[in-house]
């Protein structure tokens, strides 16, 4: 009897399970995937705005006029720091290397010297205009290569605040809605072939889902080629990644030598980029289907979402509003930048 007795307290009941990692996490993940849930179901009502912006927007909603369960905070962190990661790492099941880098390559040379000029410009706007923190970089790295998948990649990399994060993504957001309206106007007005459209879209435009709607507003050839050079830049996502992780993992490493610490540059690179790599290097090589790609495609977007839903729940207005409309002139630089450098390459080099 003392045996089974004791057996039995080793195990967590219901009212222990609030005492593990699991149960302190529970809530705050409940409550980020019903937020993920209600976002992702808004988005299919209104793709203009889409999924990634509304969970942010409920987040920051709930955030700033109601009270969040203190018992919720653990969770939400985790789906935040751990679970984006978990996301990105599964994105990397919807690459395949080869086929972009074989079609991509005619444009591959606009594509490099767009996303180096566009984080670099961008940055030196965001600090010509008083940005502080991690926001200018931000900003270049959404404006540079994929938007809100690029943003979400490098923001847990350089321990990004959540209010840097929301305007960040935020001030994407209101770009590519533009871009999608005057792409194809432009495009129209200068007279572009459909090659040259297509180029164009996919490397100014940020957003994916935007460059896909552009292209195909403008032709279905367009739109093709659109898809094709964008998922090709989405590939300068790896080493910039790398780079930023290697570069911060180094200034924490001097800053805490400096205060007589350690640092273990282990613990703090990041590693999941090499697990988003590792995923793409195995769909080229064909080790997953068509079906397993678009499951395993759906789950990270979901997972982005719940992220996105806690980066809300984390921005404050307060500190917002000390930012200011500073990140929306640096983002409006930006993307004009970007598109004359696009456009100028094309002409002069495709």
């Amino acid at each position: 009897m003392n045996q089974a007795s004791s057996s039995n307290l080793t195990k967590p009941t219901p009212f222990q399970l609030g005492n593990t990692k699991l149960g302190k996490n529970l809530p705050g993940i409940i409550f980020v995937i019903l937020i993920a849930y209600i976002a992702n179901s808004m988005g299919k009502e209104l793709p203009l705005i889409g999924s990634t912006v509304i969970a942010i927007a409920l987040g920051v909603l709930i955030k700033n006029y109601l009270s969040i369960p203190v018992q919720f905070e653990p969770g939400i962190s985790y789906a935040l720091k751990k679970g984006l990661k978990y996301a990105i790492i599964l994105l990397g099941s919807s690459l395949s290397l080869l086929q972009v880098v074989q079609i991509g390559k005619d444009s591959m040379l606009v594509i490099v010297v767009v996303v180096t000029l566009g984080i670099i410009l961008t940055h030196y706007i965001g600090r010509m205009l008083g940005l502080s923190g991690k926001l200018p970089l931000l900003l270049g790295v959404g404006t540079a290569i994929c938007g809100a998948t690029a943003i979400a990649t490098v923001s847990p990399i350089m321990d990004s605040k959540d209010e840097e994060t929301a305007f960040a993504i935020t001030t994407i957001f209101i770009f590519n809605v533009i871009a999608v309206i005057a792409y194809p106007l432009l495009g129209l007005a200068f007279g572009m072939s459909n090659e040259a459209f297509g180029i164009w879209a996919g490397t100014a435009i940020q957003d994916t889902s935007s460059v896909v709607a552009a292209g195909y507003a403008y032709s279905d050839e367009a739109g093709g080629i659109a898809t094709v050079v964008k998922l090709t830049r989405t590939l300068f996502l790896i080493p910039l990644a790398v780079l930023i992780g290697v570069m911060y993992s180094m200034k924490n490493k001097k800053e805490a030598e400096s205060k007589g610490g350690k640092v273990n540059l282990v613990k703090i690179f990041p590693f999941f980029i090499l697990g988003f790599l590792a995923m793409a290097v195995l769909n080229t090589l064909g080790f997953f289907s068509e079906q397993v790609v678009t499951f395993l495609t759906s789950i990270s977007k979901f997972m982005i979402l719940m992220a996105m839903a806690g980066v809300g729940l984390g921005a404050d207005f307060k500190k917002m509003k000390v930012i200011g409309m500073r990140p929306i002139y640096c983002g409006l630089l930006a993307s004009i930048i970007v598109g004359v450098i696009s456009i100028s390459l094309i002409y002069l080099v495709v």
